[in-house]
């Protein structure tokens, strides 16, 4: 009985001393190839492509499920690669990034774009410019149609729900 006690009271202080937040962040794999953003601005303005920025946080459960059930899927993958060069940027890290030559923090840049709601979707030219920005979570089905709406630039042709009744 007196072995019991310490172990119930080692028990409650290890559960209790955890970090909550942390506690219920779980890795989850996209299955992405994601490009530094000064990398994908390169390379956008060199091949006419544009730049798609998910702004996420570590905590957000609608990020999370962002990676583990839509960047997974192939056809999102393949408008994504046919269109854009993919950048993560953690809305609270202070990792450096260069943002059309300015050296900031990834969370100065959140605050740059205003990403106040997480997930968000940005995409931008290859001039740099903010071209569209997308908060919330999207199921692939309205993601990938999406992303081929301003990756192929039909925007400036029709609406997307007269795109999407092209089936596009």
């Amino acid at each position: 009985m007196k072995i019991i006690y310490p172990l119930i009271i080692m028990f409650f202080t290890l559960l209790f001393s955890a970090d909550p937040v942390m506690a219920q962040v779980e890795e989850t794999e996209s299955g992405m190839q994601w490009y530094s953003l000064e990398e994908a601005q390169q390379k956008a303005k060199e091949e006419g492509k544009k730049v798609l920025i998910f702004g996420y946080a570590d905590w957000c459960t609608y990020c999370r499920k962002m990676r583990k059930e839509v960047y997974p899927d192939t056809a999102v993958q393949n408008t994504i690669y046919r269109n854009f060069y993919p950048v993560q940027i953690n809305t609270e890290s202070e990792a450096k990034v260069n943002f059309n030559g300015t050296d900031m923090e990834e969370g100065e840049l959140a605050r740059y774009l205003r990403l106040s709601f997480l997930p968000t979707h940005y995409i931008i030219n290859e001039d740099g410019d903010i071209m569209f920005a997308q908060p919330g979570f999207l199921s692939s089905e309205i993601f990938e149609p999406m992303l081929k709406y301003v990756g192929t630039e039909a925007y400036n042709e029709m609406d997307f729900e007269e795109f999407r009744s092209d089936k596009n």
